[in-house]
Formats: structure tokens, sequence, C-alpha cells
């Protein structure tokens, strides 16, 4: 019986949500939730401290998720060469490229998931404890919508990063490691070489996937604009994409 795409689709997620990881990984959000709530609720009790505020914060969590969607993407591919299970994928009649794709697309979606999980626990966390103060509406508002959205958009450049990594060496290590590597140094990088004006920084993938300074601050560098960050980041994901590919394409597999 010949696969379809939505049955490749179906067939990821099965294999994702069917690892005990990722109600692991559930499990420690609510936790981590919980005390963070409770953490926030005592340090500004006597304080103006407000919903809007918790969910501001609430968002830096977000870089704990980033780091499980980092393992999530580092060895969604690599995962099936070092189980042997890639065999059973690329001996049935369906192209590479709708494979690689919908592991992609699968990606996007834990992506998304987990951000979306975050958001909705923080806001229950945020009314349980600081629901007197939702309707105290200002910039902080959209301050905080925006850190979600635009890490959001931060994890799945780095994701991305991990998933064509995952592909390429077929090493589950490797990528995850030189993926969590990235996001402790880029950066740094990214910081000194605006610090000494050097303007080719610019054109680094990592110095384009952070949005927000577009709407509540200020470029890295000078001539940087939001249409050209997009435009960087779309042409650094097609060229990993199609790295990406072409390693998958060009290996036999053997039966």
């Amino acid at each position: 019986m010949k696969m379809t795409y939505l049955h490749l689709l179906r067939n990821e997620y099965m294999k994702q949500f069917k690892r005990p990881r990722i109600w692991m990984f559930i499990g420690f959000m609510i936790v981590m939730n919980i005390i963070a709530g409770l953490f926030f609720k005592l340090l500004f009790r006597q304080t103006d401290f407000t919903f809007w505020d918790y969910i501001h914060a609430s968002s830096y969590l977000l870089l704990v998720i980033q780091f499980i969607c980092i393992i999530i993407a580092g060895d969604i591919v690599s995962s099936e060469y070092e189980r042997g299970t890639v065999k059973l994928l690329f001996t049935r009649p369906i192209k590479k490229l709708h494979i690689l794709s919908s592991k992609y697309i699968m990606t996007l979606y834990c992506i998304l998931f987990f951000v979306l999980m975050q958001f909705a626990m923080s806001g229950l966390i945020g009314l349980i404890f600081f629901s007197d103060t939702l309707l105290a509406l200002s910039e902080q508002v959209l301050i905080s919508l925006g850190s979600y959205l635009f890490t959001f958009i931060e994890m799945i450049v780095i994701c991305t990063v991990a998933f064509c990594l995952s592909a390429i060496t077929r090493s589950s290590v490797i990528s995850i490691a030189v993926s969590i590597f990235l996001v402790f140094t880029s950066s740094i990088v990214i910081t000194l070489l605006q610090h000494y004006k050097y303007e080719a920084g610019k054109y680094l993938l990592f110095a384009n996937s952070n949005l927000m300074p577009y709407f509540f601050g200020d470029p890295l560098f000078e001539g940087m604009t939001l249409v050209s960050s997009i435009v960087n980041i779309l042409v650094h994901f097609i060229f990993l994409f199609f790295l990406s590919y072409i390693f998958i394409a060009k290996r036999d597999v053997h039966v």
C-alpha cells in the first residue's frame, strides 16, 4: 500500500508522542512553572508586580524549552540511523524529500506545541497568583506577547540548525551538542562583532534570528532591517535544507 504524505506526518507524530521522554518533558515543564509561579509570588508579594510582568518573566523559561526542542530536532533524523529503522522508511515507495520534510514539519509542530503549552501554563499560573492585575494594561502587554513570539522564531532557527545537523551527521550527540554550543556562544561572538563594529557580522544567521529589536529596541548592526533579517533567515534555511537533502539522497541504506 502506498504511503501518503498525511500518513507520513501521522507516523512521525506517533513516533514522537509515544516516546516516554515527551511526557517527561511535559511533566518537567509543569513542575518548573509551578516553582516559578511560587517564587515570583513570594519574591514580589509586596510590590506592584502584575500578571503581565509575570508573563514576560516566564518567557525566559523558554530557554529551557529551547533545549528540549533541540533534543527533539537533533535526533529526529539521526535516531532513525542509530536504531536501524531508517531501512523501513527508505525501502518504501516514497521520496526521501517527503520523508525529510515530514520530519521537519514534525519538528516545527513540537516547537509550537511546547511554546503554546508554556504560554498556557504561564497564563494559568499568572491568573492563580496575579489575577487582580490582569486588566492592568500597558506597553508591558505587547512586550510580554512579543517576547513569546520572537523567542518562538529564534527557537525555529536553532532547531532548524539542529535538524539539518541531524540529517548531515547522522549523530544525535553531535547535532544536539553543536546546537547547544551555538546557543551559548553565538550571542558572545555577535556582541564582540558589534562592539568592534565589524559590519560583516550582520550577515550571520544568529545576528538576524532575534527580530524583537526591530519593534522594541535597535538593530544590532547599522543597515539591518526587518526585511533583510527575514531574507537572511530564509536563505540560510533553504541552504541548510538543501544540504541536508543532498546528504540524505546520496547515502545508500543497506538492507
